[in-house]
């Protein structure tokens, strides 16, 4: 698994050492080159010093040079070295080359006063670095007339590079173990910092630890300095607490009901089976036993079935054959079929029909099923003699049908929200045996399944109306 932590601090190391790493990188080549340069100017300096020795008189050339003053170009161990020509001809050599007979300098072909580095190994064999310079001999003002007869002339000044490569080498090992100490200096800045800011995250972690969803909603802690970036996580995972609490309320609520609903019948079953078998010969009890038994089992065999049906519209594995359907038909169809539960359903319906064609692509079990559940529970949850209103229209969202009933009782606004959870029934509505709180639990989750808009609203206090839309994907209209 890998780790927030470690790769926040390996990735910020990393591009902080990259970024030292070329800063220094950086300030090597300039001390380099800067010292380069000094090197090379002191070369300069002390060939142009050398070459205010050469004087041009009417007798001749003269390099008025002393050792004693520039003690380098004598004979000891770390010597430099300088070699004159004029034309083609050795003019003077310094007292370090008097050691080295039959060795000559570097010297090369160039335009007058012009001058040529090179790196270059010494007499005595170590490294070094030379200057060739070409020039015209200083001739002084007195004798102008000798200039142009002085024939030009090359001077060589040879130095070791030794010390040099030595100062580098401290330079650059100084250099490196900066680099290093600092990027040690800022892991460890940065494992702190990282840790340091991500305190608030692990406080949340720990929070969260200590949940329980069990026990009554308590929002983790905010108590300590909030973050933006913490905050919505915070107030998201406060969210799914609530939310998984009201899950569990649920199911604890709905387990109760399941229990409530099956223990009435089997109640009833034990208490006619009991008192069958105390008075087995009483007529009264023994006529009715068999039709009760099987009336009170197929009210335990309705809830179990609903119950199953529930699950299933609840599942993502349902199967679902849509065609295109005519919604009227199916309407028509669900309203037969009721006939037999409610005699005045043909005169009670009022279907009002704004589609020329009301047809959709829809499954046709779950249309049905819809539309079964609230044309039953309009007319139940309705005065006998009331009117019910159908409606079908059809917009730029898709078909839509409502069913709009009054109500026997009014509902207030706490039992209108928990309409759709299942087993929950009005208290007025608990005392018949034969509703169970199923039907809207139902329709919701099958109408969601399939992709359909449920909804329902109280039209006055004593009115109510549930509304489908079937979405323009799945509705082909005229």
């Amino acid at each position: 698994m890998r780790s927030l932590t470690t790769n926040l601090v390996n990735t910020m190391t990393y591009v902080v050492s990259a970024m030292l790493i070329l800063v220094f990188l950086a300030i090597d080549i300039s001390i380099d080159n800067w010292v380069d340069v000094e090197f090379d100017s002191a070369l300069t300096d002390k060939s142009n010093y050398l070459k205010t020795l050469v004087k041009v008189t009417p007798e001749g050339t003269e390099f008025d040079f002393a050792g004693e003053f520039m003690p380098e170009f004598g004979t000891s161990t770390k010597a430099s070295f300088f070699q004159l020509w004029q034309g083609s001809s050795v003019f003077e050599r310094s007292e370090s080359l008097r050691n080295f007979e039959g060795v000559d300098l570097l010297k090369k072909d160039m335009p007058i006063n012009s001058a040529f580095f090179a790196d270059v190994v010494l007499p005595d064999g170590r490294d070094g670095r030379a200057m060739v310079s070409y020039f015209e001999p200083q001739v002084p003002k007195v004798d102008r007339e000798i200039i142009g007869q002085v024939e030009p002339m090359w001077l060589t000044i040879a130095i070791t590079t030794e010390d040099l490569s030595q100062i580098l080498v401290i330079i650059d090992s100084s250099l490196a173990i900066g680099l290093l100490l600092v990027i040690v200096l800022i892991r460890w800045a940065v494992v702190k910092v990282i840790h340091r800011g991500l305190t608030p995250l692990n406080e949340l972690n720990v929070s969260l630890k200590s949940v329980d969803v069990t026990k009554k909603y308590i929002p983790l802690s905010s108590e300590s300095e909030r973050y933006l970036e913490i905050e919505p996580i915070r107030n998201e995972l406060n969210k799914f607490v609530k939310i998984s609490q009201q899950y569990l309320q649920t199911e604890k609520r709905i387990t109760a009901d399941i229990a409530h609903e099956l223990k009435t019948p089997i109640s009833e079953l034990i208490s006619l089976s009991e008192i069958y078998i105390r008075y087995p010969d009483d007529q009264r009890i023994g006529v009715s036993y068999k039709q009760d038994v099987l009336s009170i089992s197929l009210r335990m065999k309705t809830i179990v079935n609903n119950l199953l049906l529930l699950q299933q519209a609840t599942s993502e594995n349902i199967n679902l054959h849509r065609q295109h359907i005519n919604i009227k038909t199916v309407m028509d169809q669900v309203i037969n079929e009721l006939a037999f539960k409610y005699s005045t359903i043909h005169s009670r319906l009022n279907i009002e029909n704004s589609v020329l064609d009301p047809s959709g692509l829809a499954d046709e079990f779950s249309l049905h099923l819809i539309l079964t559940n609230l044309f039953d529970n309009a007319l139940y949850y309705s005065p006998p003699k009331s009117s019910i209103k159908i409606r079908l229209v059809a917009d730029n969202k898709g078909l839509r049908f409502s069913i709009e009933n009054q109500l026997v009782t009014s509902i207030n606004a706490n039992d209108l929200e928990r309409l759709t959870l299942p087993l929950f029934q009005a208290e007025q509505s608990r005392s018949n045996s034969e509703r169970h709180g199923l039907g809207l639990a139902i329709v919701e989750n099958i109408a969601k399944v399939n992709g359909f808009e449920f909804s329902f609203e109280l039209v006055s206090d004593d009115k109510i109306m549930f509304a489908v839309l079937i979405p323009n994907g799945h509705a082909a209209m005229v």
